[in-house]
Order: C-alpha cells, then sequence, then structure tokens
C-alpha cells in the first residue's frame, strides 16, 4: 500500500513541477492562491509536498 501511495505521490509530483513550470512561462495560469504568498511559492509547495509523501512512502521499503 505505502508503494502505491509513493508511486501516485511522485506523478503528482511530476504533474505539479510540470504545471509550475508551464505557469512561470504563462503558457497555463497557476491556480493555487495562499494569502501574502505569491502563485509560483504556493505551486512549488504543493510539489514539494508530494514530493515528501514519496519519499515517506519509499523510505525502508525492502
Amino acid at each position: 500500500m505505502k508503494k502505491k501511495i509513493g508511486q501516485v505521490s511522485l506523478v503528482l509530483a511530476f504533474i505539479a513541477v510540470v504545471w509550475l513550470v508551464l505557469g512561470m512561462l504563462n503558457i497555463v495560469p497557476l491556480w493555487i492562491e495562499l494569502s501574502q504568498e505569491t502563485s509560483v511559492r504556493a505551486h512549488a509547495s504543493v510539489a514539494v509536498i508530494f514530493l515528501l509523501i514519496g519519499s515517506w512512502a519509499f523510505w525502508n521499503n525492502d
């Protein structure tokens, strides 16, 4: 189950990073808005959260 969670979170992190890069190039809109934060930082935070979940899922996976 942890491996499946890790795979899903890594896919979501990849999508978030691609969306972030496309948003920085003004190809797609950056939709996530947090008060007193830039939209680029909010999108980067989403990618980091998914990467942390993925790393937790693969930690000590034998």
